[in-house]
């Protein structure tokens, strides 16, 4: 028995050593690769936005082709200290997901930076915060007042904002979603306030974990079980919004067609929230495009690269919300080789391509 009891524990011991030998291992030479350049290392939990940038947090972000310095500032943007309004200054929020806050670019290549470099007097503030959607945005608003925007910018990625508005658990983080109403012409957002005891699994199994082989274990396992709720119950993935709909069975064309008309209520809100708070026509959308948004790259054989951007720009045409469709300026030259973001010469179209449209625009 004593002999049993010996064995179990140098067993034991030695399994820990080598979970201790690894760990250090990863911590010495595979911090950012393991993490997969996740921005998630850079997020605090939020009871309303589901997560948001960490204020003060700094690194470097790591992905095979390309590695930079990553800092948040106290007000928790990726952006330049935001300081008192100057005078003649045209402020612009750009709200956005991974594009936005520069996933594949550092700061001064972003296409954000690229606006502020065409005219002395845009200071164009970077709200964007990855993986978010446009519900969450939405629910920005307020911040943006409280920096005195004297306009503002949604980015919406075509190839997964949509459906994200309406799922509760993206990339294993709760966050709110949107569910349309009976009457098919309102809606309500759900899924908040959040109780932090959720970030709490989160952050010890999830992408934020101390421990590198739990962010490993968890990157390649858990991230992709997500459960989408009520509005769209069975749509399992964003690449069914690029069928069109004469292609869809009827049960799928329905939970299709409510995601595009939660994703034009939520434009319509914003549109009513800004002219209220800043003034009428001071509120455009940036229409961002993935490699699935051209020919050859589509996510499944039956869908269409022109479907999403259609009922957006649809959308917005009713609203009569100005678009800037990023598709007439990038080339699948503009995407990184085997990451699905832009490239500093696809930040570098989008800003100057942005740039034009604010400066017809500006007082």
């Amino acid at each position: 028995m004593k002999r049993s009891l010996q064995n179990a524990a140098i067993f034991l011991t030695s399994c820990l050593i080598a979970l201790a030998g690894i760990e250090g291992a990863l911590r010495l030479w595979g911090p950012d690769v393991i993490r997969m350049g996740s921005a998630f290392t850079f997020h605090r939990f939020d009871p309303v936005l589901g997560w948001d940038n960490l204020a003060g947090a700094e690194g470097r972000f790591t992905r095979i082709e390309f590695s930079y310095p990553v800092r948040i500032n106290a007000d928790g943007l990726w952006d330049a200290d935001i300081h008192d309004k100057a005078p003649h200054e045209f402020r612009v929020a750009v709200l956005g997901d991974s594009f936005t806050w520069g996933l594949g670019v550092g700061y001064g290549e972003r296409f954000t930076e690229v606006v502020e470099s065409r005219n002395v007097r845009f200071n164009v503030v970077n709200f964007g915060v990855t993986a978010f959607s446009p519900v969450q945005h939405m629910l920005q608003l307020d911040r943006v007042f409280a920096m005195k925007a004297d306009y503002v910018v949604m980015a919406i990625c075509l190839a997964n904002d949509v459906y994200e508005n309406v799922i509760f658990n993206a990339y294993n983080h709760p966050k709110p979603y949107v569910t349309l109403n009976p009457d098919g012409e309102s809606f309500e957002v759900r899924g908040y306030p959040l109780p932090e005891r959720v970030e709490v699994g989160s952050y010890l199994f999830g992408w934020t974990s101390h421990s590198r082989i739990i962010s490993l274990v968890n990157l390649y396992v858990n991230q992709k079980h997500q459960k989408p709720l009520e509005a769209i119950d069975e749509m399992t993935d964003a690449s069914v919004l690029y069928v069109p709909p004469d292609k869809l069975p009827p049960a799928d064309r329905k939970r299709v067609a409510d995601a595009f008309k939660l994703n034009e209520l939520i434009m319509a809100s914003m549109k009513q929230k800004i002219d209220a708070a800043i003034g009428p026509n001071r509120f455009a959308v940036l229409l961002v495009p993935t490699k699935w948004d051209y020919p050859g790259n589509l996510p499944r054989p039956d869908g269409d690269p022109d479907t999403v951007a259609t009922n957006v720009l649809s959308s917005l045409s009713r609203l009569g919300i100005p678009a800037i469709d990023g598709r007439k300026v990038l080339t699948q030259d503009d995407f990184w080789t085997r990451d699905m973001h832009w490239n500093p010469s696809g930040h570098k179209k989008i800003g100057n391509q942005l740039g034009a449209f604010l400066e017809k625009v500006i007082d």
